[in-house]
């Protein structure tokens, strides 16, 4: 019996609780006036795109989005990233004679790269530095075999340092994951959550950021990850600034693949064994950012 069945539901929860902490950031912030394109919310728009041609054939497109409302005490946050990126291969070959041949082309074009994640955060100011927080977020990384990760968080956050040119805060708290990888059965597990965020400012128009999440699977100790994203932004003006990040994702635990088995003599048996796939993946992004 599998487990499929459980993903349509665990989304429609998801959307409820997102839906569930706009609702409640917006009965906060109700007095608010709405100033500007996006009133009192403050969005962000990262967008990269690079495409060869020629004799070879390549695209990548990474595009992630912020959308933030702060109120006196209250803070609600939508994040995403998308990264697709496909390579197109062409094999040649000649047919004929050696003085009367033609050249045939065939072309195949494969997706090399595919992440997507999709977060939203509600954050509530406790006393000066402690925070509360809840939060909900989906990621797919197939080519590290995650084909459907949701992931449940509460918790505390400690902000210890809060000056104009420097933010360093921390944030630990539990966590619930319903996790399927690619061609396996889903599976949930309560974990822990701990997470370091720092930003900065070294220019007058330029700040370094940085923010480490480390997550922690408690029904097996040993299947822990992290994600850690490093970036650099120089502001061109008030609205558009440049921006190179560096991600890394780390798991333990890599997900398996399965692979067909050969027989000695190389000819199929028409079983197949699982593989490990490598624990680190790396992304390496150059972006415009817009901000509204």
């Amino acid at each position: 019996m599998t487990k499929r069945s459980s993903r349509p539901r665990v989304r429609a929860l998801g959307i409820v609780f997102l839906a569930w902490l706009a609702a409640g950031a917006s009965m906060a912030g109700g007095q608010d006036k709405p100033a500007g394109l996006l009133g009192p919310w403050a969005a962000a728009a990262e967008v990269s795109y690079v495409v060869t041609g020629g004799n070879t054939s390549t695209s990548a497109l990474s595009v992630g989005t912020t959308l933030s409302r702060k109120w006196a005490n209250d803070t609600l946050l939508f994040k995403s990233f998308i990264l697709t990126s496909n390579s197109t291969k062409t094999t040649r070959t000649a047919q004929g004679t050696a003085d009367d041949y033609v050249i045939l082309e065939e072309t195949v074009t494969s997706k090399v790269a595919e992440n997507y994640l999709f977060a939203g955060q509600y954050d509530r100011r406790i006393s000066k530095k402690l925070l509360g927080h809840a939060g909900l977020s989906w990621d797919r990384n197939r080519f590290a075999g995650v084909d459907d990760r949701v992931t449940f968080t509460t918790g505390f956050g400690y902000g210890w340092i809060d000056k104009p040119r420097t933010q360093i805060k921390t944030s630990a708290g539990l966590t619930f994951t319903v996790r399927q990888y690619v061609g396996q059965a889903t599976e949930s597990f309560a974990g822990f959550r701990f997470s370091v965020e720092g930003t900065r400012k070294v220019l007058e128009k330029s700040s370094l950021s940085t923010l480490f999440v480390f997550d922690e699977n408690l029904k097996r100790m040993t299947d822990w990850r992290f994600d850690w994203a490093n970036s650099v932004t120089a502001s061109v003006c008030k609205s558009i600034a440049l921006k190179v990040s560096l991600r890394t994702l780390y798991a333990h635990v890599p997900a398996l693949k399965d692979l067909p088995l050969l027989d000695p003599e190389g000819l199929p048996t028409g079983l197949v064994v699982p593989y490990p796939l490598k624990k680190l993946d790396t992304f390496l992004t150059t972006s415009v950012v817009i901000n509204f």
